[in-house]
């Protein structure tokens, strides 16, 4: 296989040039050509009108065969049924339906409008005719025809019909048919039946021939079809009557064959003239794309200029053989200098840092990633530059890779972004530590200040009596203990204090709430003058997974702040009520006080960590009340107390979380 063209970069400005006219010799015999093709067109057309007048002939000669045939062939069948009637009224008056239930006549209500006897009698037989026949002949030409039908078959011994008359209403006509029946020679009657002709031709006519013909009566009164007229009528001759059908064919697709002859010789006279058009127009298109072409060539030129990516190409040596502008501009360069140093490897180029291995070998791998690759450039003053390369086989209209192109995109400047934001998001980071730290600090001082105020208070009393030796050894015991246990609370807080700084799951173990309110509330140290009140259920109440101590925490904030907002109201008595409210699925601890309540502009940070609306707090309770809810996976909400007029706190636990 010859190794692939080589594209030239340098011919991108192609100097075209108009392609030469087609001589006169060559239009004159093109021209000749066409007019040997017309006339032959013009031959098969005629040629095609006879075939088609021929065949339209021999159509409907066989059809007008094949109908005579049909009807012909029904009637005899209805002759032959009309005779056993006739032989069985003879002999007793057999069932009829008996005789013809396996005929094809009868088997379909309505081909036979009427069916009777006529007996045989004097010339004048009409008195002994029946109703239907009567009325048949009323119509004026109908009593001289029956009558004719009648007599015919008395006197030529075999089946007549008459017809078609017209009903009375016009609508439709009938057929009539007498068969008669001889009795050891002598003429005993006629079996007659009137047969409607649409009827007739509906039901006995194939549904594949009425596809492609209407058939109905012929008026004789119409005027006669004119040559165009695909039309025809069909005599069926029976004895003693002409039934002329009126046969159109609604099925007018032409023979195939011939117009398919003339459609190809259409198309070969529609296809010389294409080709004259398209070679007196190849000059002026074969212009106009020339100049479209160096427009689009201008075009591409200016925007591979323009755009800030830089451009490479190689052929499949790895020699460098087009660097656009953008590239030079990137590297600090130029693109002649780039040139001179594009050789095929292991030469290298200037900006090309060694520690990245090959840069054809490089570039052949970028097209098969998925992604761009990250790699450094050297600038010509020695600065690295972070860049994005994508690249791609330069394929032929044959499918032949020729070479490869490559784009660089300068990310330097975007790197350094991302490296700045990476150190102030970590120094943000260590700002948090330090907030979060520092709640742990606020927090654990507000809770371990209730233990360690009472151990300092026991201590100080124990001190005190055993200065003044007002104590024995069995009293110090239970005092001891006591201090024992408030130790262990504090170490305890410290410990579920610790865990929700760090996010760690509580230990939860059912807990009754009501016995627990009224402990926890009841053990609250109150201001002087303030009543508490315990809204709780008899027994135990609700029962909910819960920390006990995390929780008692919560609730001993919740009524120790009620209790000191309830002593700074004007309302008499102060009261703090603890309750016990049930939800979708969630019980609630309710606590209410009869203070001032909260003003709306501070409720939006009244759970904020340091915002303390109270002289000398710190701010930390009902945060402390938020985490240990939210801990339990439950949540606390703010309102206003209907009856006490205070602030109302409902910190809501899950009954399954």
């Amino acid at each position: 296989m010859p190794p692939a063209a080589t594209p030239d970069f340098d011919t991108l400005d192609l100097d075209t040039r108009q392609t030469a006219a087609l001589t006169r010799r060559a239009m004159g015999w093109l021209v000749a050509l066409l007019v040997l093709v017309a006339a032959s067109a013009l031959a098969l057309w005629l040629f095609l009108r006879s075939e088609e007048a021929r065949e339209a002939d021999r159509r409907r000669t066989a059809d007008a065969e094949w109908l005579d045939q049909t009807l012909r062939f029904h009637f005899r069948r209805l002759e032959t049924d009309l005779a056993a009637l006739a032989l069985a009224h003879q002999h007793g008056g057999g069932d009829p339906a008996a005789v013809t239930r396996q005929g094809p006549w009868w088997q379909r209500p309505g081909r036979i409008a009427f069916h009777g006897w006529v007996p045989a009698g004097a010339p004048d037989r009409r008195s002994a005719w029946p109703a239907e026949l009567h009325a048949a002949a009323q119509a004026p030409g109908h009593a001289a025809a029956l009558t004719t039908m009648l007599d015919t078959t008395r006197g030529l011994q075999r089946p007549a019909y008459a017809g078609p008359l017209a009903t009375a209403d016009g609508a439709d006509a009938w057929l009539w048919l007498a068969v008669p029946h001889f009795e050891q020679g002598r003429f005993t009657g006629d079996a007659v039946a009137a047969v409607p002709v649409q009827r007739l031709l509906a039901d006995t006519l194939p549904a594949w021939f009425l596809q492609g013909h209407a058939v109905g009566l012929a008026d004789d009164s119409a005027p006669a079809p004119v040559d165009e007229d695909p039309g025809f009528v069909a005599p069926i001759q029976l004895p003693g009557a002409q039934l002329r059908l009126r046969v159109d064919l609604t099925d007018r697709t032409p023979p195939l064959a011939p117009r398919a002859f003339f459609a190809v010789a259409l198309l070969c006279l529609l296809g010389m003239l294409l080709a004259l058009l398209a070679l007196w127009r190849d000059g002026a298109r074969r212009q106009r794309a020339e100049a479209r072409l160096r427009t689009q060539l201008a075009l591409r030129s200016a925007m591979e200029r323009s755009v800030p990516l830089g451009l490479r190409a190689w052929d499949t040596t790895g020699r460098l053989l087009h660097v656009n502008p953008a590239f030079a501009r990137l590297v600090g360069w130029t693109p002649a200098e780039l040139m001179a140093h594009g050789g095929p490897p292991p030469r290298t180029q200037p900006y090309w840092p060694a520690e990245q291995g090959d840069e054809f070998a490089q570039v052949q791998r970028a097209a098969q990633a998925p992604e761009a690759q990250a790699l450094q450039l050297l600038h010509r003053d020695g600065q690295r530059l972070d860049v994005l390369v994508h690249s791609a086989p330069l394929r032929l209209a044959s499918g032949e890779v020729a070479g490869w192109v490559g784009s660089v995109l300068d990310v330097t400047e975007r790197r350094r972004i991302e490296r700045l934001a990476a150190r102030q998001q970590e120094q943000l980071e260590a700002s948090g530590r330090l907030v979060a730290m520092g709640e742990v600090a606020s927090t654990l001082a507000h809770e371990l200040n209730q233990p360690l105020g009472a151990l300092s208070s026991f201590a100080t009393g124990l001190l005190n009596r055993v200065r003044d030796q007002r104590i024995t050894l069995d009293e110090v015991v239970p005092v001891v203990e006591r201090m024992e246990r408030m130790a262990d609370k504090a170490g305890r807080v410290i410990q579920r204090v610790n865990a929700l700084a760090r996010r760690q799951e509580t230990v939860r173990l059912p807990l009754a709430l009501a016995p627990w309110a009224a402990r926890v509330a009841q053990a609250v140290p109150l201001p002087e003058g303030v009543r508490l009140v315990l809204a709780l259920p008899e027994g135990d109440g609700p029962t909910v997974p819960a920390d006990a101590l995390l929780l008692e925490n919560a609730l001993h904030n919740l009524v120790l702040n009620a209790g000191e907002w309830a002593a700074r109201s004007d309302r008499t008595p102060p009261t703090v009520r603890v309750s016990l409210v049930a939800g979708d699925g969630q019980v609630g601890l309710r606590v209410c006080d009869s203070g001032p309540g909260v003003p709306p502009e501070q409720r939006a940070t009244v759970f904020d960590a340091f915002a303390s609306h109270k002289p000398g707090g710190m701010g930390m309770g009902l945060a402390i009340c938020r985490s240990i809810a939210e801990a339990h996976q439950g949540h606390i909400e703010l309102g206003d107390c209907p009856d006490l007029l205070g602030a109302q706190f409902t910190l809501w636990l899950p009954l399954n979380p």
